[in-house]
């Protein structure tokens, strides 16, 4: 499910099977111990998965228990605690392992659209966000959905009609109206008498006006959706060439990791702090090397999700500056992908301020804030919001952000059950 390519050309490929990782990790020549280092990694994320996800009591369902339940859940072990509350993914992993190549292939799990590095508190906490869920029954698994994520949408539309929904789609909103539904920009009213806003908490925020109370009010200016990450789409002529790929590797049909270590990913936060652009840890995904169907016949396409860059630059604009350091996120899969420039026939750039104005995601945050400690579990947005009839459902919520659909899940089963209440 991983592939990270190295300095020396060595590179390592993580599976969704335990002892062919391990061994995997023995082959480029550490030690048994860090093969063993690297098992107890996963069976720690996985312990801390099966019980705060048990069919006894699914903490991703409904509110969020507090801090003492999940304590106790955890069985009051320090080491559980610690990850889901305290640690960075560097202490956690570093504790375990001592080879650095295994390390870098792993520390960069616990930053994904996080305004942190490797090294600061929480983000042990981030990896865990991302392995509590499961797919076809692998914990902590993801995939690739046939025919792009977008059929994601159209399936949950398909179901809504289904269910007698009507949707309305390129219409903007200006402003919800508790106890009264929506008003559109043109001036038209849709009456409803529960609105569920699958905005982020900031644009919501500015939807209802003065109809929230202060508290909340303060709670949402202070959400924090400081986004460091940089989204490159290539359409590529044909799949690039890893130098550090072995000849029956198949690096493409993982997540491929570029990376240069923890203590550079670190640097490279710390100078997004500063203003400075410093895309030096980059995730890639090559959907077509499943699925054909979202290229046009013989063509790949290949997405980098790039850290860490800042929203406001220190010097000159994203419009001044976005391809230039759309180059600079190429130059770093370069390192290792030496041809990746030459197989590009199309591209498209998108810092932080594109995602803002394209998705409508404050910050260009695309987990709709960020998902250390401090803002999950009972610190991340409810479903139920103070404000009479309103409700929301997106990422901002708990249990936080991926296509996991817990956050509409749980929406949806709070109307229903204040409109059986009769709230």
């Amino acid at each position: 499910h991983l592939w990270c390519p190295f300095e020396d050309g060595t590179s390592l490929a993580l599976w969704n099977d335990r002892d062919r990782s391990a061994a995997a990790i023995r082959a480029i020549g550490a030690s048994d111990a860090d093969a063993k280092g690297y098992l107890a990694y996963e069976d720690l994320f996985a312990t801390i998965r099966s019980r705060l996800r048990s069919p006894a009591r699914d903490t991703w369902v409904e509110d969020s228990p507090s801090r003492d339940e999940l304590e106790a859940l955890l069985g009051h072990d320090p080491t559980l605690i610690d990850v889901v509350f305290e640690a960075s993914i560097a202490d956690v992993v570093e504790g375990l392992i001592a080879d650095e190549r295994v390390r870098t292939a792993l520390t960069g799990q616990g930053c994904i659209g996080t305004w942190a590095g490797p090294r600061d508190p929480g983000t042990a906490g981030v990896h865990l966000m991302h392995s509590m869920g499961s797919l076809e029954g692998i914990g902590g698994g993801w995939g690739y959905v046939e025919g792009g994520m977008g059929r994601v949408a159209f399936a949950l539309a398909d179901a809504a009609r289904e269910a007698g929904a009507a949707l309305a789609t390129g219409v903007p909103v200006a402003a919800i109206l508790p106890g009264v539904g929506v008003q559109l920009e043109g001036g038209e009213l849709v009456h409803a008498d529960v609105v569920v806003s699958n905005a982020d908490p900031k644009r919501t925020l500015g939807l209802l006006g003065e109809a929230i109370p202060d508290d909340y009010r303060a709670r949402l200016e202070g959400w924090s959706v400081e986004s460091p990450v940089v989204k490159v789409n290539c359409g590529l002529s044909r799949l690039p060439t890893f130098s550090a790929a072995a000849e029956d590797d198949a690096p493409h049909r993982g997540m491929v990791t570029i990376s240069q270590g923890t203590d550079v990913a670190q640097a490279s936060f710390l100078a997004a702090t500063r203003g400075e652009p410093a895309p030096d840890w980059c995730e890639l995904y090559f959907h077509t090397a499943y699925d054909a169907s979202i290229a046009p016949a013989g063509k790949h396409a290949m997405s980098v999700f790039a850290q860490y860059v800042p929203y406001t630059l220190a010097e000159g604009t994203w419009g001044e500056r976005r391809e230039e350091i759309g180059d600079r996120v190429l130059a770093t899969v370069a390192r290792f992908a030496p041809d990746v420039v030459d197989v590009i026939e199309e591209r498209e750039v998108l810092g932080p301020p594109d995602i803002e104005a394209r998705i409508g995601l404050t910050g260009g945050h695309i987990f709709q804030g960020d998902c250390r400690p401090e803002q999950m579990w009972d610190r991340r947005l409810s479903a139920r919001t103070p404000v009479d009839g309103v409700y929301l459902c997106g990422a901002a919520t708990h249990p936080g952000g991926s296509v996991i659909a817990a956050n509409g899940r749980n929406a949806a089963m709070a109307v229903l059950a204040d409109a059986a209440a009769g709230s």
